[in-house]
């Protein structure tokens, strides 16, 4: 092949891929602002206890730009959400799977003029129990508490909950200075409310165990020995 033909044929190749790529910009921008792509209809579990307005902020927009950043709103309005997991069915139609953060614990606060009981989330949120929820249940007596308290309680539940125990029949009270958790007829005095996850490692061992009846107190120690941090 000859020099002359050589870049003859390089110069053809260069053009059709400019030509092409060309075509595919201009298809992309085209799609982005065409009415055909613009979403007008958004599947979702509705049967949730959640407010769903803000979900309609993405309606009309263009379906190759949605993304999570468009339901600031629907966060913002529903605290107890976790995630939003977005999937895009061409060309109008989005598809949204709402993952809520974990219950933890059913607690009421008896420091309250008009004490009610609230849920508590994994991330701290907190709202009113419209049902008996098949949870650990915790009664507030007295005060103050810590601002840390309701994150280590959290911890706590996280802890306990990855041993072969019912967390529903979990109770606890705290009177401003010591938790006692009760389950069936074990009352442990888990002392005050400071390193709770720890602490729960020991309940958790102490329950899945069920050997160890009646009161039990958890020792103040920096001992990773379970067996040696509590007296049955």
């Amino acid at each position: 092949m000859s020099l002359s033909s050589e870049v003859e044929s390089k110069s053809f190749r260069t053009f059709t891929l400019f030509i092409f790529v060309g075509l595919l910009i201009f298809s992309l921008v085209v799609s982005i602002f065409s009415s055909k792509y613009r979403v007008s209809v958004i599947n979702y579990d509705n049967g949730l206890d959640l407010n769903y307005e803000g979900l309609q902020e993405v309606k009309n927009l263009s379906i190759w730009l949605v993304n999570d950043g468009d339901f600031e709103k629907f966060y913002f309005d529903n605290q107890n959400v976790e995630n939003l997991e977005i999937s895009k069915q061409l060309p109008n139609v989005i598809n949204v799977n709402i993952n809520l953060h974990q219950k933890m614990v059913v607690y009421t606060d008896f420091r309250d003029s008009s004490p009610e009981q609230r849920v508590l989330y994994k991330n701290l949120y907190s709202t009113v129990a419209v049902s008996e929820e098949n949870l650990a249940h915790l009664v507030i007596t007295n005060g103050p508490i810590d601002d840390g308290f309701y994150n280590e309680i959290v911890s706590f539940i996280l802890t306990v909950g990855k041993y072969e125990i019912d967390l529903g029949k979990i109770s606890m009270t705290f009177n401003g200075d010591t938790l006692v958790v009760n389950y069936s007829d074990t009352i442990i005095e888990a002392g005050k409310a400071l390193d709770l996850s720890r602490k729960g490692s020991v309940v958790g061992y102490i329950l899945e165990k069920d050997d160890c009846k009646g009161s039990v107190k958890i020792l103040e120690s920096s001992n990773e020995d379970i067996e040696t941090l509590f007296n049955c």
